[in-house]
């Protein structure tokens, strides 16, 4: 009986390794082949759109001087920090009127616009004032006058193929959050760190006009399991007629 048990034993020992090698091989060769879509496509993109960056880069510089991107920390893989590029749509001093605005959401009366910063600041607060339990502002004016139209067709995103081709990011994946947002996650919904934050996955051509956090969630997570070579080429494929169609809805 122990002469027959060890054979088994071995044999069993031999194909879990075996298992395991395959496992790892084919998990290499995703990761590699996708890696190598991700420098490949997203530097022609860069090369492509080269003017398209610095006409916008040009733009910001002359109508409200620099610093042309703006960087927001997000969540990226596996949790790590990182600090994400957009084109600046905003005034320089967005941030600080909008934690004026927060210091005077105690109280809406005038006596605390008697010694505003500047004149400028003063008509922003007043507006902002009125919305400033919103969300979103609308219509907010610390947008520049060609924030809109970048926003729009998402012209103020391009920066992140940068992130992209220096491994921060990749073409598709779950779509990165900032701190506060991740903060409020679930355990089941920070699962969908364990892989790469992306531009475009299966959330964005998702056809639901409206989509629940959820929703999302669960699309991020499916892609997760799925993920694939052909998977991010479908992907891919599907975002540009998405976001022309939704683009053009607008």
């Amino acid at each position: 009986m122990i002469q027959q048990t060890r054979p088994t034993t071995l044999a069993r020992q031999l194909a879990t390794f075996f298992l395991r090698m395959r496992h790892h091989l084919r998990h290499g060769l995703r990761k590699g082949a996708k890696r190598t879509l991700d420098i490949v496509c997203g530097s022609l993109v860069v090369l492509m759109l080269s003017p398209l960056l610095i006409t916008a880069a040009l733009v910001i510089v002359m109508v409200d001087g620099r610093p042309v991107t703006f960087a927001g920390r997000r969540v990226g893989l596996l949790g790590r920090l990182f600090p994400m590029m957009k084109f600046r749509t905003m005034r320089r001093d967005a941030e600080a009127i909008e934690k004026k605005i927060q210091e005077h959401k105690i109280s809406q009366t005038a006596q605390h616009f008697v010694d505003p910063d500047n004149e400028s600041v003063l008509k922003l607060r007043k507006m902002l004032l009125k919305f400033s339990d919103a969300e979103k502002y609308p219509n907010d004016p610390r947008i520049l006058p060609f924030g809109k139209f970048m926003r729009k067709f998402s012209v103020d995103e391009l920066p992140q193929l940068f992130h992209i081709i220096n491994g921060d990011m990749s073409l598709v994946g779950p779509r990165p959050f900032a701190m506060w947002e991740v903060a409020e996650f679930t355990p089941r919904d920070l699962l969908r760190h364990k892989i790469k934050p992306g531009l475009t996955g299966l959330w964005q051509i998702s056809n639901r006009s409206k989509i629940t956090h959820d929703e999302a969630i669960g699309l991020d997570l499916k892609y997760a399991a799925k993920q694939s070579f052909w998977l991010d080429l479908k992907i891919l494929l599907m975002t540009v007629p998405v976001a022309l169609k939704n683009r053009g809805g607008n």
